[in-house]
């Protein structure tokens, strides 16, 4: 089969088929090889099922939450049934969609079921049969990084994979982290009704965001009723009863922590168990991932890799991008195409969201760049007090003199949408003039950047547009 093929692909994710519709608009002919479901964890065990069930959680809390504006609204229990069936029903809709459908449209691409190994950098062996090619990309994902601590075995843990396929809402439910998912899926089981503790061994959740965004993320979760602790190294786990309990230290002091589920929210490792690395000569770094340069190159020649599987940053389309550059590469050697991930943006699906893109001053400073950081206070923009909620901010990081900007933090509602008008920012080199004067519909949380923008005009001495 290998011979009929001029790209091999280990996966069959959102890396993956980016790659692999990439290779067959060139003309190549694409072999992906699967063990699991079409489609990989973002639309089955990832970003599809957790957006599904947290907009719900949203409309579910928003429902209570219009008492105080005067709607006579009332909330009782959620169908647990009925909402486990819309969160299948939107994964099954949007892997047939994007998906199997673009299977059926390009003949060119071909799906082999089964666990791909490699024996060396040219031939990879799944089940009897061993494909032999001189491309191959490996684009097969994450999965959740596990704590391996006594006790770990014996309390039925969670992840984020098993978290959201539970039949029902747990009533309690401690998270362990303090990341993106840790705080998604925390605020999500909470609002359906679920005691929700998060503990986390740094001092503050989400590090890579300001704190002037951080800190009134958390007076808000603390009001819906989510509980943080931070300074916590967990030290073993044990069963009491029907509760999981977890013994720790918070500041020197030995603390418990119980509830019916405890759920393991402390990262991503690379889906490469058993697929035969250092027979390839494909390099990993001390966390596992895959060493790949700019061109999405592993150490052994003939081997590109992308997605999840080279680490940060962990996010679906980042790792389509990198797919589509490491083809471009692989079918022609003279692209020498690269990835920039200063110009990828991210977001993280609380409510309100928090978003970002490009460096932060710090990062500039350390570059040798001189700045000119802003924050504004979302307070000071006028869509904020329609909605109802103010607090949040916008902060923009700019290059001293020319003004160009180079990063922007958000907590607002829609931040994840409104980020991309701060990406084209970074990436097209735009300037805070050209924020500023950019007319923007009002009102909306949109208009809080131009605002920010010409709040940084102000601090550097500039004259208005």
């Amino acid at each position: 089969m290998s011979a009929l093929h001029d790209l091999v692909i280990l996966g069959s994710g959102t890396t993956a088929f980016a790659g692999a519709l990439r290779a067959a608009e060139e003309g190549a002919r694409v072999l992906m090889v699967e063990q699991s479901r079409l489609g990989g964890t973002c639309v089955n065990w990832g970003c599809i099922p957790s957006k599904t069930l947290i907009d719900k959680a949203r409309g579910y809390y928003e429902a209570r939450r219009g008492e105080r504006f005067g709607m006579n609204l009332t909330a009782g229990p959620p169908d647990c049934q009925r909402l486990m069936a819309a969160k299948t029903e939107a994964v099954e809709t949007v892997r047939y969609d994007r998906y199997q459908k673009v299977l059926e449209a390009h003949p060119g691409i071909e799906v082999l079921r089964g666990h791909g190994r490699f024996l060396s950098p040219r031939e990879l062996q799944v089940g009897a049969e061993v494909l032999v090619s001189e491309r191959f990309l490996i684009a097969c994902g994450g999965v959740p990084r596990l704590l391996h601590l006594p006790g770990a075995a014996d309390i039925d843990y969670l992840t984020s994979y098993s978290a959201l396929h539970l039949p029902c809402i747990p009533r309690s439910l401690v998270i362990i982290g303090g990341g993106v998912i840790a705080l998604e899926m925390g605020q999500m089981f909470c609002r359906f009704g679920a005691a929700v503790t998060i503990v986390e061994r740094g001092e503050r959740p989400l590090k890579d965001f300001d704190r002037r965004l951080t800190d009134p993320f958390e007076a808000m979760a603390a009001e819906e009723g989510i509980e943080m602790v931070f300074g916590v190294e967990a030290q073993r786990f044990y069963r009491r009863g029907n509760e999981s309990c977890l013994q720790a230290l918070v500041g020197g002091v030995e603390r418990e922590f119980h509830a019916e589920r405890i759920m393991f929210a402390v990262g991503t490792a690379p889906a490469t168990e058993d697929i035969g690395l250092a027979e390839a000569g494909v390099e990993v770094d001390h966390a596992g991932f895959i060493r790949v340069d700019e061109e999405m190159r592993t150490s052994a020649a003939g081997i590109w890799a992308a997605g999840d599987v080279t680490g940060p940053p962990l996010i679906a389309p980042a790792g389509a991008r990198e797919a589509e550059v490491a083809v471009d590469n692989l079918l022609n050697p003279q692209a020498h195409r690269r990835i920039d991930h200063r110009c990828t943006p991210m977001a993280v699906f609380t409510d309100p969201e928090f978003a970002s893109v490009g460096i932060d001053a710090q990062q500039a400073t350390h570059e040798g760049k001189e700045v000119v950081e802003t924050f504004l206070d979302l307070h000071k923009v006028a869509k904020a007090h329609v909605i109802g909620e103010c607090r949040g901010g916008i902060l923009l990081c700019a290059e001293k003199g020319s003004g160009r900007v180079l990063g922007v933090q958000m907590l607002a509602s829609r931040a994840a949408d409104v980020i991309h008008e701060a990406a084209l920012a970074v990436r097209f080199g735009l300037t805070v003039e050209d924020l500023a004067e950019t007319i923007h519909v009002y009102p909306t949380i949109s208009d809080g950047l131009r605002l920010v923008a010409l709040e940084n005009l102000r601090q550097q001495g500039r004259r208005q547009p």
